[in-house]
């Protein structure tokens, strides 16, 4: 994390935001009064084994099942922002300054739900506009260089704990009393209910965004959740040379592959999902699990970040400017240089190595160049058809680390699946797979009313598709039409794979 950055953020006026009147709150996270819907203790959903409701589905969801999944998101988000233990953890800027502070994702989705409810014509009235307009828009930084100066002077946390609870009450009462949803077969994307299905599952998006920015937080600054999953197996106790799988390639047999979500199917989808796309696959190898941390290390111990012919242009521009000299989410010990911990949302670990190793695009196709000058062979990352055929030779019940089954990534090879008579690790869940595909359309793409910018200006070429979910990805997020993007320099819960053809 670049000290220059730190510095230009030092020099904002964030800490403006931080007064005496807005203290009153402060982990009031560790009292009922904290969640504006349902605590976690009786939510729906969240229980110690599991965490997640199942999208519901227009032919059989009921009017209690779709409100038991608008509370189960609803408190999911509470949950999660109730890590953060001080005012600073909401107004602080992110050390990278590329996205708003905490606290407008705090208010971000109930304010979409007001905005898209009254689009629709759900709903006749606002609850503040000004919060409305405010909180609408994120930052889709166009560059790693492009710091936000993040000068807003943004409302106290009291005014938008009482906006959520306002915005609760009223999305609560829609679903409780509007006469369609008990005529299940009305539903679909003409109707106007399509607004509250939207509302929910643009909420479990940035469930996942935002705790990505958690996890850049100062570790002072969070604790964890009471009912936050616990992390997954070994993280403590695994060996510290654990078997590399990435150099078992496994053959994949071609085939056509369809792409895109039927327009008839019964579950909410985003614009980009409808289409299609017919494409036929060659023979390609993939390699069995996704790249561990052990496998990254190899590349950080052979000063891989600052050999330049590895990295593209952009590339190593941004690994310039950060000073990136490994995997984020690394921690180096200071004292003793080439030692790591890992930082998960929420904790300090000690590294375990299995676990699949998170780094942005950039990252990912200098690995695969040094590693295709290591073996003398070429090696890319995925792309979008064969990703889709691993997904549709995965037997139907197979098991992934999606739907927050786990509070973190996992080992690479603690989920199996049989393709081809070969066993493929993590083929969805665990860490989203960044791709080598640039965000595109399907044929027959058309954008929503109600969301008409929601995919269209990332169709631009400089955005980077991730396919396949990660342990906290939720709702649409982990269904197997989910087609996701983000900048190349950008951090998620991802990482990467090898292909050869």
């Amino acid at each position: 994390m670049a000290s220059q950055q730190n510095q230009q953020l030092e020099k904002t006026t964030w800490r403006s935001n931080l007064t005496a009147s807005r203290l009153t709150l402060n982990r009031i996270s560790k009292d009922n009064n904290w969640f504006t819907g349902l605590p976690p203790s009786v939510c729906p959903g969240i229980q110690r084994d599991t965490y997640a409701l199942s999208m519901p589905r227009f032919d059989t969801c009921t009017r209690q099942s779709v409100l038991d999944y608008f509370d189960n998101g609803w408190t999911l988000t509470e949950l999660l922002f109730s890590a953060l233990n001080s005012d600073e953890s909401f107004y602080r800027p992110p050390y990278h300054g590329l996205r708003h502070p905490l606290i407008f994702y705090y208010v971000h989705p109930a304010s979409l739900y007001i905005n898209k409810l009254n689009l629709a014509k759900l709903m006749q009235k606002r609850i503040n506009p000004h919060f409305e307009i405010l909180f609408e828009t994120g930052v889709d930084e166009m560059s790693w260089d492009d710091m936000s100066k993040n000068e807003i002077e943004w409302p106290t946390i009291e005014e938008c704990h009482a906006y959520r609870k306002a915005a609760y009450d009223l999305i609560k009462n829609l679903i409780e009393n509007h006469p369609d949803l008990d005529r299940r077969e009305r539903i679909n994307m003409s109707h106007p209910l399509w607004a509250l299905f939207m509302s929910m599952e643009h909420e479990r998006i940035h469930l996942e965004t935002s705790s990505v920015l958690i996890r850049e937080l100062p570790l002072n600054l969070i604790s964890k959740p009471n009912y936050w999953p616990q992390l997954a197996p070994s993280s403590y106790s695994e060996s510290t040379n654990p078997e590399s799988l990435i150099d078992n390639m496994i053959r994949i047999s071609g085939s056509t592959v369809k792409l895109g979500k039927p327009k008839d199917f019964p579950t909410f989808g985003w614009d980009n999902e409808y289409g299609f796309k017919a494409e036929s696959v060659p023979d390609f190898e993939v390699s069995q699990s996704l790249v561990s941390n052990k496998d990254f290390l190899s590349f950080v111990k052979d000063d891989g970040y600052r050999k330049k012919q590895f990295w593209s242009e952009e590339g190593f521009r941004w690994r310039t400017f950060a000073n990136a000299n490994h995997p984020t989410f690394w921690v180096e010990n200071e004292a003793k240089p080439g030692q790591f911990k890992l930082r998960t949302c929420f904790e300090e670990i000690e590294m375990p190595w299995s676990w699949a190793c998170i780094v942005n695009f950039h990252e990912a196709k200098a690995f695969c160049a040094w590693k295709s000058a290591l073996d003398k062979k070429s090696y890319s990352l995925i792309n979008e058809s064969e990703h889709k055929l691993l997904q549709q030779l995965a037997p139907p019940d197979t098991s992934y680390n999606l739907n927050l089954k786990h509070g973190s990534e996992s080992a690479v090879d603690a989920y199996p699946a049989r393709t081809n008579h070969s066993v493929v690790y993590d083929i969805s869940g665990n860490v989203w797979q960044w791709a080598e595909n640039a965000f595109y359309p399907l044929d027959e793409f058309g954008v929503h009313y109600l969301y008409d910018d929601f995919s269209t200006p990332c169709f631009d070429g400089k955005h980077q598709m991730i396919f396949g979910g990660s342990f906290i990805s939720i709702g649409d997020e982990a269904s197997p039409y989910a087609r996701f993007h983000f900048r190349p320099h950008f951090f998620q819960h991802a990482g990467f794979r090898l292909v050869s053809h």
